[in-house]
């Protein structure tokens, strides 16, 4: 009977000192999605963020703590981010942990730590789907490699509703990809932000020089000499997938929604590509059309009213958009614009009708349940438009019929604009 007692105590001796060497920013936390991002702050700060407009701002004094899963994990930062969502309660946050916190990625069956990631409130993704169906297919063209899922976030316990958790761009492509600068495009392809390796042994300037050349060598060139300038500088392949997907979605906005950073490829340093905010798809018309300040400038003023405009200055070209300067000269320029019709069939190719189905399938799967939560559902009452589960199952549908449809499109058109 000792002995039992003693191999017991020592098992429990065991036991707390293993928990007590492991710190609470290293314990795996099972399947996130399923849990609440809960972060703890004062009255005064949750009637703020909800109450603000048009700002971004970090919290502080004191700076909030999360809880999830049981846990409490301390931060270094909390910002309220984003542009046209700082006008709505449900606000979108940056979050800098102060130790990395591990959580198990279920799509790869692994723990990863991270140290920065984004909570983006979806308010303008209507039913919530968008965001899901467009991370779906560029995970099918490998053009996502971040981790991803979708959440509950919570004020000191106060639900914000459902979010997309996102790893943060920048930290991943620097610390795990080992770029060397990461660059944000703006509207007429200024540097909206960029970001530096502090192990680069190559200077800022350096490399928003080698950005800027993408776009000053644009008016230069044409055809072959054209397409060669620009694959010394960028992945073009990368680029010509990023626009068919947009091609098939509708993208409505995407000019500024598009990170650059360096990579090796053929033992060349260039720019890669990565797709950013996919909440508004299946948009009607593009967004150059009635916004002429948002077109690019290299090949003087452009404006369009309406999408006749735009057939009559680039002809009925298979891009969604030519808003920018990068963009035009793809539709304008034959050369390029076959070279981008050989991505894009390749593209809408993989995207098979059994590939829309599993990455619908996906969205129901993953974001249905959250709809069985009255209290998150009610907080769409707050975004663009307000959403219930009807609405959820039918947009669902109609957009799976939809993508099915213009990708039978998109392929009959390639027959018709490609030179064999």
């Amino acid at each position: 009977m000792k002995i039992k007692l003693l191999t017991h105590q020592l098992i429990l001796l065991t036991m707390a000192l293993f928990l007590n060497g492991c710190r609470k920013e290293d314990l795996i936390i099972t399947d996130p999605a399923k849990e609440v991002f809960n972060f703890i702050v004062t009255d005064a700060q949750r009637l703020f963020i909800n109450e603000s407009r048009g700002e971004q701002y970090e919290i502080t004094d004191p700076i909030p703590e999360l809880h999830l899963a049981g846990e409490i994990f301390t931060i270094d930062r909390f910002q309220i981010r984003g542009a046209n969502t700082l006008n709505f309660e449900r606000k979108g946050f940056s979050v800098n942990m102060d130790r990395k916190i591990t959580l198990y990625n279920q799509g790869e069956k692994i723990d990863r730590k991270f140290e920065e990631f984004k909570l983006l409130a979806m308010v303008y993704d209507y039913t919530y789907i968008e965001n899901s169906t467009a991370v779906g297919l560029f995970k099918e063209v490998d053009l996502w490699p971040v981790y991803s899922f979708f959440t509950e976030v919570s004020l000191s316990g106060h639900t914000q509703g459902l979010y997309h958790f996102i790893e943060d761009p920048v930290e991943y492509f620097i610390e795990q990809k080992n770029s060397s600068f990461v660059v944000r495009r703006g509207y007429d392809h200024v540097v909206k932000a960029c970001s530096l390796s502090p192990v680069s042994k190559i200077g800022l300037q350096e490399y928003i020089d080698r950005y800027k050349i993408i776009y000053s060598n644009l008016a230069s060139y044409s055809g072959q000499q054209m397409y060669d300038t620009l694959s010394a500088y960028m992945d073009l392949e990368q680029y010509f997938t990023k626009l068919s997907i947009d091609l098939l979605l509708k993208n409505g906005d995407y000019t500024d929604e598009i990170f650059f950073y360096t990579k090796l490829k053929d033992n060349k340093e260039v720019f890669g590509v990565f797709p950013w905010d996919y909440d508004d798809l299946f948009a009607d018309q593009p967004h150059e059309i009635g916004n002429s300040w948002a077109t690019g400038t290299i090949f003087g003023h452009r404006s369009y009213n309406s999408l006749n405009d735009v057939v009559d200055d680039v002809g009925s070209k298979l891009l969604f958009s030519i808003e920018d300067d990068l963009d035009y000269k793809i539709a304008k320029d034959d050369f390029l614009y076959q070279q981008y019709l050989k991505t894009l069939r390749n593209v809408i190719e993989k995207i098979d009708l059994a590939t829309i189905d599993k990455i619908f399938d996906y969205t129901n799967e993953h974001i249905g349940p959250f709809y069985s939560n009255d209290s998150i559902v009610a907080q769409s009452r707050y975004d663009d438009k307000e959403t219930n589960y009807d609405l959820f199952l039918t947009y669902l549908a109609e957009k799976r019929q939809m993508l099915k449809d213009r990708r039978n499109w998109i392929l009959q058109e390639i027959d018709n604009q490609q030179i064999k």
